[in-house]
């Protein structure tokens, strides 16, 4: 356990114990791999082939390797084992030093060095468990990105040769969905220099992409902006010009962080202006971009923190020739290396992280000595001079940042840098002010779509982002997988098991402890009731379940998960047009900037989400939606009462309004549909209306009025229905403080295959004895439920559940009338 510990908490804790520089990273979840083999001096690529491929084809599901909780070092690893000597704390803080050491010496097969900046060529790794190996040996405690050691080159030399067996390796294993090249993405590090924030990242990319990652001498003083923009710019040059075995012009993607956001933007700006057929910028992805740095107070705050080096002893951070020591002697951290990371560490992490630290530093306080804490925390701190020194964070904070932000955030070259761009921002980002930035660039930019990560700081590339799925999700499309119309009908389905279970333990399982739900299905041959859905029926024919909706549609989750976990059915939702377009905007509105949101994303706090419906399969309800998920053979969800049922009045609780048109019988007949009357109560007896539609639209000083004006801009549902025809206001109500239990039936199914949809007579029949199943059912409940204590009394359910851990009982079965 205090491994997995130490795995878990290993980059969140870095914030304290490392000082909190800009080159830690707070998420290090570390991924578990399997021990690489190698092959011409090259890692085998991992499985990007059929990751790619299957995302090119149907469900876009990219592995995300960084999710693992156990890790032991194999004996054969080129990495060092842990010392079980060393505490916790002590050998976290040696962990770090250590990927330090691998980012800045090693982490890649190639290495092309220009001066102070080097680009390191990640080779994919391939993941394989070997039957003479042991699980010690088959994991590892981080990524494949770090057994590779690099080839250096330099700026001159002819990599031609080198780069084409990058090229044909990477062919010969079929990384890419298509016949031409991966694209080739440079990751543009923070003001660090090393990118210790994204290594969780390294793996994915360097298998879906020719990845290669920037560093910076962390000594180098003499390295300008401009430097570093025309080393960018000429290493994107020199790798793409051996075209003799590439067809196409290489596809270029940037990927910045941080400072190298604002840098990423720069080098965009230079390489749109170069005319070449040699490569082709594909998009860029900014990671809380630095751009806003002049809207910050750091150019005033980081020269006061940078003179406390002062403070310190020449003769300790210095050798004979003025250059800074590597080697610092043993004893307490310097001025700079404290105070700087007491300040980072107050606007790096989100509260997410700061909990975890917290957590970590508590058990471990308790865990290890006095002794071993000071030294821990002492050498922690030292590793901010080591790797980020008062001077360098000065040259790059004073010199980078004010020359990068006054050629980037002109509002002329960003509106002409049409290039597909991708800001990825953390809500809660304390060192840039990230969302309002997001916004300004997403506003200049011609091509720019925005993405959110709730909750997240500075910091954002943790276990809450995979980066190489986001970027295949992106309309960056980076491998033209999207070219593809993505069809709602037809391409839908259902989530992973993982994120299913996660809606449903955030999202339903709450509710079912609010509502404790009951639910019942008819024998379709007696009539005679039975507790649970064993008699809805299974077919292969499409299936349609059709039923009053309830106030609000509160309890759309409840049918569909009951329906999911008891039977293996997921019915497909036809919902309101207003859940996927909103309410028409009207006047000279701003222009918004476009979202895009993670996969499977949806936010817990929030009751209503409209991405879930979508997520879920529901589609905007249209004949033409109905019709072809029929003609698929799927199962679909219909409430014909719509939103008049859902948004109803006082006194008309569990009354059904149903159209007189018969389309869903007919369409249903069309395509031999089996339909499941379904009625269900609780909702409208959990909440008291103040006031209904009539009364709000009614009310004095324009507020009437506005509703009006607000329900009129609303699309109808019904093809046939004028929007001002639909009355779509909500009425006033105050939820009761114990709602009241909910209650499903699941009525006589009727199989529709001897139905000849050109009958009207007979659709009409059908329809209104349909119609009057839902109606009696909805008596019989009402009926039935006078016999359940537990109706209406929220505090005997509740205290029921928690002496028994389930549900309370119900009323007999015998108290529920048989169909008719």
């Amino acid at each position: 356990m205090a491994r997995t510990r130490r795995v878990e908490m290993r980059h969140a804790v870095t914030i304290v114990l490392v000082a909190g520089a800009v080159a830690f990273s707070p998420h290090r979840h570390t991924p578990k791999y399997i021990a690489p083999r190698r092959s011409a001096g090259f890692l085998q690529p991992v499985h990007t082939a059929n990751r790619l491929a299957s995302a090119a084809t149907k469900d876009l599901e990219v592995t995300d390797s960084r999710h693992n909780h156990d890790f032991d070092v194999p004996k054969n690893s080129n990495m060092k084992t842990n010392n079980e000597n060393l505490s916790e704390i002590e050998q976290f803080v040696s962990d770090m030093r250590e990927l330090y050491s691998d980012l800045e010496n090693g982490g890649g097969s190639i290495r092309r060095q220009m001066s102070a900046v080097g680009f390191t060529y990640v080779a994919p790794a391939h993941q394989f468990t070997t039957p003479n190996s042991s699980p010690e040996e088959n994991r590892q405690l981080n990524g494949a990105w770090r057994l590779q050691t690099p080839t250096i080159y330099g700026a001159n030399e002819d990599w031609t040769e080198m780069h084409r067996r990058i090229y044909e390796e990477r062919m010969e294993t079929k990384t890419n969905v298509s016949s031409k090249p991966p694209p080739l993405l440079i990751y543009l590090p923070g003001l660090d220099g090393f990118g210790i924030s994204a290594t969780a990242q390294f793996d994915d990319l360097s298998s879906s992409y020719e990845f290669w990652r920037m560093t910076v001498d962390k000594g180098n003083l003499q390295v300008s902006f401009s430097d570093l923009v025309n080393s960018v710019v000429k290493f994107v040059k020199d790798a793409t010009s051996s075209d003799e075995f590439i067809e196409s012009p290489r596809e270029v993607l940037l990927v910045g962080e941080s400072f190298g956001g604002l840098l990423s933007c720069a080098v965009a700006m230079a390489l749109t202006k170069i005319q070449s057929k040699k490569f082709t910028l594909k998009g860029m992805a900014l990671v809380n971009p630095a751009t806003s740095f002049d809207e910050t107070d750091w150019e005033r705050i980081v020269p006061v923190l940078t003179s406390l080096r002062y403070l310190e002893s020449q003769e300790e951070i210095t050798d004979d020739s003025g250059n800074f020591r590597l080697a610092l002697p043993k004893g307490l951290p310097t001025p700079y290396s404290v105070v700087g990371g007491i300040a980072l560490a107050a606007t790096i992490p989100d509260s997410k992280q700061f909990t975890k630290i917290f957590d970590f530093l508590r058990q471990s306080t308790n865990d290890s000595s006095n002794e071993s804490m000071l030294s821990a925390s002492s050498d922690g701190f030292r590793i901010l001079a080591e790797y980020l020194p008062a001077a360098t964070l000065q040259h790059r904070c004073l010199q980078w940042m004010p020359v990068g932000t006054s050629v980037v955030n002109s509002p002329q070259r960003l509106a002409k840098l049409n290039v597909p761009t991708l800001i990825i921002g953390g809500s809660d980002d304390n060192m840039l002010p990230t969302k309002e930035e997001a916004n300004r660039l997403g506003k200049l930019l011609p091509d720019c779509v925005k993405m959110d990560v709730s909750g997240a700081g500075h910091f954002v590339l943790d276990t809450r982002v995979n980066l190489t799925e986001v970027l295949l999700d992106s309309h960056i499309d980076p491998f033209d997988i999207h070219k593809k119309t993505y069809d709602p009908i037809k391409d839908w389905t259902l989530p992973p098991d993982h994120v299913v279970k996660n809606v449903i333990e955030k999202r339903v399982v709450p509710q079912r402890e609010k509502v404790s739900p009951v639910f019942f299905s008819t024998d379709p041959v007696s009539g005679k009731r039975r507790r649970g859905l064993s008699h809805v029926p299974s077919t292969k024919k499409p299936l349609l379940f059709v039923g009053n909706h309830q106030l609000f549609g509160q309890d759309l989750g409840l049918i569909a998960t009951e329906l999911l976990e008891e039977r293996g059915i997921f019915p497909r939702g036809l919902a309101h047009p207003i859940v996927f377009d909103g309410f028409a905007g009207g006047g000279d509105a701003e222009p918004t900037v476009r979202k895009q949101k993670r996969r499977w994303e949806f936010n817990e706090d929030s009751q209503f989400e409209a991405d879930l419906f979508t997520m879920f399969g529901a589609v905007k309800v249209s004949p033409r939606n109905f019709y072809r998920l029929l003609q698929t053979n799927q199962t679909v969800l219909l409430f014909p009462g719509g939103v008049k049922e859902a948004l109803h009045g006082k006194g008309e609780e569990y009354k059904l309004f149903w159209p007189e048109k018969t389309d869903f019988i007919r369409l249903a007949a069309k395509f031999n549909a089996t339909i499941v009357p379904l009625s269900a109560i609780g909702a409208a007896d959990s909440a008291d209306i103040l006031l209904d539609a009539s009364e709000l639209v009614k009310l004095p000083f324009g507020i009437g009025d506005n509703l009006a004006n607000f329900s009129s801009t609303a699309t109808s549902a019904r093809y046939d229905t004028a929007s001002e025809d639909e009355i779509f206001i909500p009425p006033l109500a105050v939820p009761k403080q114990f709602p009241a239990r909910h209650y499903f039936l699941f009525g006589k199914a009727f199989d529709t295959s001897a139905l000849d949809p050109k009958n009207q007579d007979a659709c009409r029949d059908a329809y209104k004895a349909i119609e009057e199943e839902v109606k009696d059912d909805i008596e019989a409940l009402l009926e039935a439920r006078k016999d359940d204590p537990y109706a209406f009394d929220g505090v005997r359910r509740t205290s029921y559940r928690m002496v028994f851990g389930k549900d309370p009982p119900t009323f007999p079965l015998e108290s529920l009338a048989p169909s008719k």
